[in-house]
């Protein structure tokens, strides 16, 4: 099979990224196999150096293993792996999703007690923009889903602990593709969760005007279990 390789980035970069897409879409699966640097480089038809170049990258970040004698696999990680430099395009399975999902829920239902106690002005105006930007693009995944992951981020950082806000970054990135994914589904076929999303949202910005901390964390609570459910499908 030939691969079309698009002159825009570094060679090595191009096809690094060819080869994490394939992974995203499922091509490939964690513990395969990959072909050998030659045959990769027929397949890409391009030199040998810059395919070394490219599963050199690919290694670096986690996604590919590299075994002498063996071959390159795609890497199988696990939640073993959750650290707070977590790969952000590695290849988890839904059994790990889920677990750093509720690593994840751990930390947004203590964050959003203190933010509660702690946010400032700036910090309310910034969770205001987010759930305008999500309103708006609401049925627009890529648009609405980085104003998603922002709101979570402003109420992290205004729990004002910089440790617990870098343990946040670290298992949202793993879920955030998957968020993205989602919302691009609902924007087909179910408006109304997308509008029940920002309805949550809207009293999770409510409570933290009031600095109400039950009434934050209640719901957060609520919030979370929604997107568990329509992630995981529970």
């Amino acid at each position: 099979m030939k691969f079309e390789v698009p002159k825009t980035k570094k060679l090595y970069e191009q096809i690094a990224a060819i080869i994490e897409q394939k992974i995203t879409n499922g091509d490939i699966s964690p513990g395969d196999k990959l072909d050998s640097v030659e045959q990769l480089a027929k397949n890409f038809e391009v030199g040998r150096s810059a395919i070394r170049e490219a599963l050199t990258a690919l290694q670096a970040r986690g996604i590919i293993e590299i075994r002498q004698g063996e071959g390159t696999y795609i890497r199988k990680v696990t939640a073993q792996d959750i650290s707070l430099n977590i790969p952000t395009y590695a290849s988890f399975s839904q059994q790990d999703l889920q677990q750093i999902f509720e690593v994840r829920k751990i930390l947004e239902l203590g964050l959003i007690e203190n933010a509660a106690k702690r946010r400032t002005a700036r910090h309310l105006e910034q969770l205001k923009e987010a759930l305008i930007k999500m309103n708006d693009a609401l049925i627009d995944p890529e648009t609405s889903s980085n104003a998603d992951m922002r709101f979570h981020a402003i109420i992290a950082e205004a729990a004002d602990n910089p440790l617990l806000v870098s343990m946040l970054q670290s298992v949202s990135k793993p879920i955030a593709q998957q968020i993205q994914h989602t919302r691009s589904i609902l924007s087909t076929t179910d408006h109304a969760a997308l509008y029940n999303l920002h309805e949550e949202h809207t009293a999770i910005y409510s409570a933290l005007v009031n600095a109400d901390d039950v009434q934050a964390k209640q719901a957060m609570a609520k919030h979370l279990e929604t997107v568990e459910s329509l992630l995981f499908d529970k």
